[in-house]
């Protein structure tokens, strides 16, 4: 059985692999970055020529300097962002800021809102209906978020920069818990070259559908090799466009991650490196072919890091 298929199954073996990630990220990034790569693709990360996308952003992730990257990866900070682009218009409602768990007042919150904690990935919480909502349970993940350091999960060192804090913001959604349509549309070079659309987020079983910019179907993923359905376009999607080629104008890779909800375009976050620069999903040939559209020549600003 292949360690990749034993980390799956076996407790003991995913806390050790996490445990392992944790402890090199500290000592060296590049190593533990290294050590995930092989383990997830069964093969050597290539620095010296990287070729795939994945390659590639490892690449970027390591070399590049993450300054601003930091600070728009934050979901509070990257807010200041957007607005000096006079982008303002797409954030969604900010209710409240906490450093600290215990200084949320959620008698005071409204009838729904989303809490998020600004340092990580994956730690949010959405509450359609307050009367639903299940205060102790949230207490429990954000204190657990709240210690942790994302920057050590995975080996992705921008995120060690951003203070920890809780905002809550409006819900986007219905009051039975259906979220609208995440697009996140990854600009390569300041340029949207694809756009991946969210299916079925309100189930375990999302789809994540590749589309080019014309709405066509891109076979790059097991998801959108298999889907045979349709997924119409937003109305305004030459708009969600330009925004995101004004918030990615900075950066030679960016995801830059929209919603379209009742008629109106809304800022969902900005990712650096998705699936921790690891995406298992996207078909081996089709790897290398998304790695064509970065150039590493063009780079932004580097940071002075060995390549060995």
């Amino acid at each position: 059985m292949k360690f990749k298929e034993k980390l799956k199954k076996s407790s003991l073996v995913k806390s050790s692999y996490k445990n392992s990630i944790k402890i090199l990220s500290r000592i060296s990034p590049k190593a533990a970055s290294k050590f995930k790569y092989f383990i997830s693709f069964g093969k050597k990360l290539d620095l010296q020529n990287p070729k795939t996308f994945n390659e590639k952003l490892m690449w970027i992730k390591i070399f590049e300097d993450d300054s601003i990257k930091s600070m728009c990866t934050d979901k509070y900070e990257v807010r200041n962002y957007i607005k000096s682009l006079d982008l303002e218009d797409i954030l969604v409602d900010l209710y409240s800021v906490y450093d600290k768990v215990e200084d949320i007042k959620f008698d005071e919150l409204p009838k729904s809102f989303v809490l998020k904690c600004t340092h990580g990935c994956g730690c949010n919480i959405v509450c359609p209906d307050k009367n639903k909502f299940n205060k102790e349970d949230a207490v429990v993940k954000l204190k657990k978020w709240m210690k942790t350091n994302y920057s050590l999960a995975s080996a992705e060192p921008h995120y060690a920069k951003i203070t920890p804090r809780i905002i809550v913001e409006r819900f986007l959604g219905t009051e039975e818990g259906i979220l609208p349509i995440d697009y996140k549309i990854h600009c390569f070079h300041g340029e949207p070259q694809m756009v991946e659309v969210v299916l079925d987020r309100t189930i375990n079983e999302k789809k994540f559908i590749l589309l080019d910019n014309n709405w066509n179907v891109m076979p790059y993923n097991k998801d959108s090799l298999n889907f045979h359905g349709s997924i119409k376009k937003p109305k305004r999607i030459d708009e969600m466009f330009e925004i995101a080629r004004k918030l990615s104008n900075k950066f030679t890779y960016v995801r830059v991650d929209l919603y379209y909800y009742d008629d109106k375009i809304y800022f969902g976050e900005l990712t650096f490196t998705p699936c921790a620069c690891c995406d298992t999903d996207i078909l081996t040939d089709s790897d290398y072919e998304i790695g064509k559209l970065l150039d590493l020549k063009k780079s932004f600003k580097l940071r002075s890091v060995k390549q060995n």
